[in-house]
């Protein structure tokens, strides 16, 4: 039987591609119409692979903005310079970036863990060669953070360092043997559960707010279902079951690859652990989403838009609307605190950590950590 002929891997056009020859790395693309190939003087290793794009990447750059040298002297090894021995630990780490990042790691998380991490590493100014280097890195790190942070941010450290052994961009896995600090886990004042005098304070402010009141149901819901604030905004019409009454949450309009915030880099996703739940709408709250609800809608449209019809920006959101509210009731508290005031309001009203979990979408350990706070003192018993 004769063989099938390969089919031949066709590479996006203006793409710089690597490849070998004889076992050394070059480089491959087509510019005007012309090809052109480049001689790197590297073995194929997975460090020297690392190089080899990031100089693909350069000369994918010049070609963008017309500053590529058809001589390509620009883009030999310069003769008599020395080979580096190693990556630095800032190139490593952005890859590791864009590694959590395919594999779905939320923009958030990236913007507010991992960008400040290299920063971290940046300001260092050397790299981590050796367990002493990742040992004096932590401890700067330990000099700034609370032991929480540094330890979460250790962890993300040991995770780091893991992959890159895996992947033989480094040899040894420096931060495998430091040890996590003892901290204790205090509760976030703002996020301490709302009284149910506070929560009606709250939102008779806001219905009644000259800037702000066309957010009241917004905040109505975040309030009566627990909702994560882009689970809230990524509602939509098709998600409410009026029939039953009942609300299922299977979507978040989560931030931008890179942490964008704004109504227009938002991306659809599923809940944060992928998730699907079905809600109670009390009899107040479905009033309210009846007053806006109108069977010309389109079933896809989100519920809640800001006063233009763009998606809700949970992080202006915050900082203008949440925070002008707290401030007229004296309180001060994130948005969170509407998910956490839930939970710690139905432990106390009787019902158990597994429904809870089941509300909130959690795991019952996480329910039982995060939401048993105690609301109101209990009446001490005479004896």
């Amino acid at each position: 039987m004769p063989r099938k002929k390969q089919k031949r891997q066709r590479h996006k056009k203006g793409s710089v591609v690597v490849s070998t020859r004889n076992g050394m790395l070059c480089l491959r693309w087509t510019y005007n119409s012309k090809p052109y190939y480049l001689a790197i003087g590297l073995p194929d290793t997975p460090l020297n692979r690392y190089r080899a794009q990031a100089l693909a990447d350069d000369i994918k750059s010049d070609i963008s903005n017309q500053r590529f040298d058809p001589t390509l002297d620009k883009y030999r090894p310069q003769s008599g310079t020395p080979e580096p021995e190693t990556v630095s630990t800032t190139m490593i780490f952005e890859r590791f970036i864009e590694h959590r990042r395919n594999e779905g790691t939320s923009g958030q998380a990236i913007s507010s863990k991992y960008v400040p991490l290299l920063s971290n590493l940046k300001r260092f100014g050397k790299d981590i060669k050796t367990e002493a280097d990742a040992r004096k890195f932590v401890e700067l790190l330990r000099s700034r953070q609370a032991p929480l942070t540094s330890n979460q941010n250790l962890s993300l450290l040991k995770a780091f360092a893991s992959w890159a052994v895996s992947q033989a961009l480094i040899e040894t896995d420096f931060f495998n043997s430091i040890k996590r600090l003892k901290a204790s886990r205090a509760i976030n004042p703002k996020r301490i559960p709302l009284t149910k005098e506070q929560i009606r304070a709250f939102l008779d402010a806001i219905k009644l707010d000259r800037y702000y009141y066309s957010y009241h149901d917004f905040c109505m819901t975040l309030f009566y279902l627990g909702l994560r604030p882009s689970e809230a905004a990524g509602l939509r019409w098709k998600h409410i079951n009026w029939q039953r009454r009942t609300i299922t949450i299977c979507e978040s309009m989560s931030r931008g690859p890179n942490g964008e915030t704004a109504g227009y880099a938002r991306q659809r996703k599923d809940t944060k652990n992928h998730r699907i739940r079905e809600v109670e709408i009390r009899p107040k709250l479905y009033t309210a989403l009846q007053g806006r609800y109108s069977s010309e809608f389109d079933p896809d449209a989100l519920v809640f838009t800001t006063p233009r019809g763009k998606p809700i920006d949970d992080h202006n959101f915050s900082q203008r609307v949440w925070k002008r509210i707290c401030k007229k009731i004296g309180i001060e508290k994130v948005p969170y605190a509407a998910r956490h005031s839930l939970g710690s309001h139905l432990l106390e009203d009787g019902a158990t950590i597994p429904q809870v979990a089941n509300v909130l979408g959690n795991h019952p350990e996480t329910a039982a950590r995060h939401y048993a706070h105690m609301v109101n003192r209990p009446q001490m018993p005479d004896f």
